[in-house]
């Protein structure tokens, strides 16, 4: 207790004696913190508020009958956003409107800068806010920037539907073809047998294989559109493995019950509706399992395949989505081939002119549904490209910013205070421990270790301190008798 009180004292006796030195280093840092606090420009920040909603997955495309919500983490979401908005693309057009009239146009590098993303926790939230040298510049720059980022979005997203539109397009002209075929070919076949109808039987056969039929045109459709997307994801991706996230045990679990499901599926389409609540009960049941895999498939992309671009990481969802969706459509594919075949078997047993008629109305009413639906689906998919994206919406514009935000004058002074305070205060430390001269009786017990009879004044000292005072009195006596005689 006694050592730690010598020690306080030894710091506060330290403390006083170089005080002057102490508040002088203090005063300056704070002095010239305060004046580069006001010689600095001024910053303003300008911010706006978007709202990002979840989007839907790969399987809820206009190709898909299950309108299944991918339950993307919307971190990621509000993440590839972000990136969006920072591309060169959308940056150097917003240069391009903003800073054009500047003497010096900034790169690409130093405007991205002035512009911060920052996700609201927990919500569909994402503050863009920009930073410039005027509010007016500020302002305008937000602005600028999100208005640029939803024109590039509306190109992103135009650019997919429009891939799928003209997909479909295709398809649908030769469907049309084929329609007119099939209807050529049973108006003849019923002129050259002379038929005008088919009987019950044959009539209660058609309605059975119409169901699969249809449900088979869909199957090829989607299958073909899960193929295409997976292609184009794997066209982005290059040659990247991506083994060890295909192979998980839980996508695969969820790949094996969808796969069972639609076969399940196909099954009872044949003798119930889909207002049947077995149906209804194995669609929702496909629902779900469809949900918990894009889940799956976005936590494992997320945890085992992490990328610092948010972008890479959508597409390698995007495939492995598609790889899940390929392989199960796959699945019914084989199942709807069983139960055709079963089809064609009922088909040989009735009789022949029964049988070629039956065959013609089969194709016909093949034909039709495939027309009807893909010439619904052209026209959702036109419309689609032409509307505008209504996952992004702004909450907040910007609006022109009062005061700035750099530099902060008490904040730069408050730092430049404790900045010379703690210089101050070790510069006092240093020196007094650099000082090994003698000055106490206490210096000679610490330093020497010896004891103390005594002190002997210094009488030299004091001997020329007499002296040139005597001499100080004689030079005063001698000035005024000199002038006494003038």
């Amino acid at each position: 207790m006694d050592e730690a009180t010598i020690d306080l004292r030894n710091i506060i006796k330290v403390l006083k004696k170089r005080r002057r030195l102490i508040l002088s280093i203090f005063a300056g840092f704070s002095l010239v913190a305060l004046i580069i606090s006001f010689l600095l420009p001024p910053t303003y920040e300008a911010e706006t508020t978007l709202r990002i909603k979840q989007s839907k997955g790969l399987s809820d495309s206009l190709l898909s009958d299950l309108a299944v919500i991918n339950p993307m983490n919307t971190k990621q979401l509000m993440s590839t956003y972000a990136e969006i908005i920072k591309s060169r693309t959308v940056i150097q057009e917003v240069i391009d409107k903003t800073q054009s009239e500047k003497q010096e146009i900034p790169e690409y590098k130093d405007f991205i800068k002035t512009i911060t993303t920052k996700p609201v926790k927990d919500t569909e939230i994402l503050d863009v806010s920009v930073q410039a040298s005027t509010p007016e510049e500020a302002q305008n720059v937000a602005n600028v920037l999100v208005d640029t980022f939803l024109k590039r979005l509306t190109t992103l997203v135009r650019s997919e539907q429009g891939a799928v539109r003209q997909f479909i397009g295709e398809r649908l002209a030769d469907s049309k073809q084929e329609l007119e075929t099939a209807e050529a070919a049973l108006e003849q076949y019923k002129r050259e047998q002379m038929i005008v109808d088919a009987d019950a039987e044959s009539k209660a056969l058609v309605d059975r294989m119409a169901t699969i039929d249809k449900l088979s045109a869909d199957n090829k459709v989607a299958l073909a559109a899960a193929e295409a997307k997976l292609a184009s994801a794997n066209q982005q991706l290059g040659e990247e493995k991506d083994g060890f996230i295909a192979d998980n045990a839980v996508i695969q679990q969820y790949k094996s019950k969808l796969a069972d499901l639609e076969i399940q599926r196909v099954g009872l389409m044949q003798n119930y509706t889909d207002q049947h609540p077995k149906l209804q009960e194995v669609n929702a049941a496909i629902a779900e399992a469809h949900s918990r895999l894009n889940a799956e498939i976005a936590r494992v992309v997320s945890a085992d395949a992490p990328s610092v671009n948010p972008v890479h990481q959508g597409l390698l969802q995007t495939k492995l989505e598609a790889e899940a969706e390929t392989s199960v459509y796959s699945a019914q594919r084989n199942a709807i081939d069983a139960i055709l075949g079963d089809n064609e078997k009922q088909l040989a047993d009735i009789p022949a002119k029964q049988h070629g008629l039956v065959k013609a109305m089969r194709d016909a009413n093949v034909a039709q549904e495939i027309y009807i639906m893909l010439a619904k689906r052209h026209e959702e998919a036109r419309i689609s490209e032409v509307m505008e994206p209504t996952d992004v919406q702004i909450v907040d514009a910007a609006i022109m910013p009062e005061k700035p935000v750099k530099p902060r004058k008490m904040l730069n002074t408050l730092v430049g205070a404790v900045l010379g305070l703690f210089l101050g205060t070790g510069l006092a430390f240093v020196l007094e421990h650099m000082n090994k001269t003698i000055r106490t009786a206490e210096d000679v017990q610490q330093y020497l270790d010896l004891p103390i009879l005594g002190s002997i004044p210094d009488f030299a000292e004091k001997q020329e301190r007499k002296k040139q005072g005597l001499f100080m009195r004689i030079n005063n006596r001698f000035s005024r008798n000199k002038q006494h005689h003038t």
